[in-house]
Order: C-alpha cells, then sequence, then structure tokens
C-alpha cells in the first residue's frame, strides 16, 4: 500500500471520530446530559443550598409584600449555623419590630413580643404564610434542602454563550418531610446560580414560582440579590426579598439559637 493510500485511511479515520464526537455535542445540545452531568448534579444541588449562607452566616434583607388587600415592607436580619439552626427577625416596621422565627433542627417557634409569647409552628403550618407574605415558614429558615432531601434529575442541558443551564425536576427522598411533591428548577451549572424553581403540590398542581434576578457579589460570592415568588392562584400577588449584605464567618455564643435568647435579640 503506498504513502498516499496510508494517509488517505489516516484522514478518512480522523474524519469518522471529529463526526463522532460533533454528533455528540449534538445530541448533548439537544438536551441531553452527560453521564459527567448527571454524576455532577449532587454538587450543584449542594451549591445552591449554600448559595447565600454558609456554615456561620448573618444576612440583612428587605422584603416587599404585594397583595390584593393590601401591600407591606418589612426589614430583616436573619441568621444560621450549619443546617440545622437559624433565626429571623423583623426590624420594621416598628408594629412588628422583635418579632422572631426561630428553627433548631426539625422544630419551629416564632417569638411575638406584642403579647410576650413564644409559639411552636406545628408541622401542618410549615408551608403557611409568614407574616403575610407569599414565602412560608419553611421558606425563612430553610428547613428543607435540594441535595438532602430531593432526588434530582437533569431533564434538559442547553448551552447558552459559555454558559449550561439545565432543567432539573426534584421530587422527594423516601422518608423527607417536605412540603411539595416536585420541584422543577432552572439552574446555571457552571455558578450553581438558580434562575427559576417552580413547586407542585401533591396533586402535581403548581403552586407558586421563585424567579431570581439581580446577581451581584454578596458575602464574597456571586448570588441572586433578589428572590421574586408569585403564587400561582393569586394573579398579581407577590412577595420580593432583596438581600441588602451577606456576613460569612460569623462568630455566636453558645446560646444564641434558643428559646431563651429570642426576647434579647
Amino acid at each position: 500500500m503506498g504513502r498516499t493510500s496510508v494517509s488517505a485511511i489516516f484522514q478518512c479515520a480522523a474524519l469518522l471520530l471529529a463526526s463522532y464526537f460533533a454528533i455528540a455535542d449534538i445530541a448533548s445540545a439537544d438536551g441531553k446530559p452527560t453521564k459527567a452531568e448527571i454524576a455532577e448534579l449532587p454538587k450543584v444541588l449542594d451549591g445552591v443550598d449554600n448559595l447565600w449562607f454558609s456554615s456561620k452566616s448573618s444576612a440583612d434583607m428587605t422584603m416587599s409584600v404585594k397583595t390584593s388587600h393590601y401591600d407591606r415592607v418589612l426589614k430583616l436580619t436573619y441568621w444560621t449555623s450549619g443546617l440545622d439552626k437559624a433565626v429571623v427577625k423583623i426590624n420594621f416596621p416598628p408594629s412588628e419590630k422583635g418579632t422572631v422565627t426561630l428553627r433548631l433542627g426539625s422544630d419551629m417557634y416564632n417569638y411575638l413580643p406584642n403579647v410576650d409569647k413564644t409559639v411552636k409552628v406545628s408541622a401542618a403550618l410549615r408551608s403557611a404564610s409568614w407574616m403575610g407574605s407569599h414565602f412560608s415558614n419553611e421558606d425563612l429558615v430553610h428547613s428543607a434542602y435540594l441535595a438532602r432531601d430531593y432526588d434530582g434529575t437533569i431533564v434538559e442541558s442547553k448551552k447558552k454563550g459559555s454558559t449550561t443551564v439545565w432543567t432539573v425536576d426534584l421530587v422527594p427522598k423516601k422518608g423527607s418531610a417536605v412540603v411539595w411533591s416536585k420541584i422543577r428548577m432552572i439552574v446555571e451549572k457552571e455558578r450553581r446560580i438558580p434562575q427559576s424553581q417552580v413547586f407542585f403540590d401533591e396533586r402535581g398542581t403548581k403552586v407558586r414560582t421563585l424567579a431570581f434576578s439581580d446577581i451581584k457579589k454578596l458575602g464574597g460570592k456571586m448570588v441572586p440579590g433578589k428572590i421574586m415568588v408569585t403564587p400561582a392562584d393569586l394573579p398579581g400577588e407577590h412577595t420580593e426579598m432583596v438581600y441588602e449584605t451577606i456576613r460569612h464567618g460569623v462568630k455566636f455564643d453558645s446560646g444564641f439559637f434558643s428559646l431563651e435568647r429570642l426576647k434579647s435579640l
């Protein structure tokens, strides 16, 4: 066989190999996740869970609520320690200043300064409105975690410029005490930043949508500075949470996350 023939064979093989990889790329571009992406999903979910908060952190936020009956604004301070301790305190308006929500493990409490009383939040009320907003009690104290409580499936993977955007379906793991039967999330793979989350009840009915926007650096990380929740059955209503500051590496004394401390926060 002549040198020209050998060269032609190698060129043909190279073209076939290039065509194979091109076809693989097209398949991925058409929405099918790669094996590497499937293996990376737990890390991405964990990144979303820890996007705003770390093992010891705090934040200042403004919550704006719009309903058919009223508009209201609340200013909040939030503290977290690990996965099982969180406190949210209302600083404004004056009529609700000092109201505190505490989570200790699976238990939740509300301290109401106007009546100087602490009330335990039952499991049945985890999905109930927090302070008249469209966020739930569970939302505010982050008692559910995507990586820990849900099994995820990448249903679509798309390239948008240099960014990979996933559509992920999340269903509760067996034994998880969570509110939602399914969450559909659109998320940037590389930055672990969600774009939206749609929540479904046990009947498969769409209940609400969370939209994430205003990506900026807070606490040393790029995060969505705004989260808007829109209920599916209440057109024109929404609640928007705006993060103003986030602090990581906060030091807490041993009694900070306790029932005894609620009155003095």
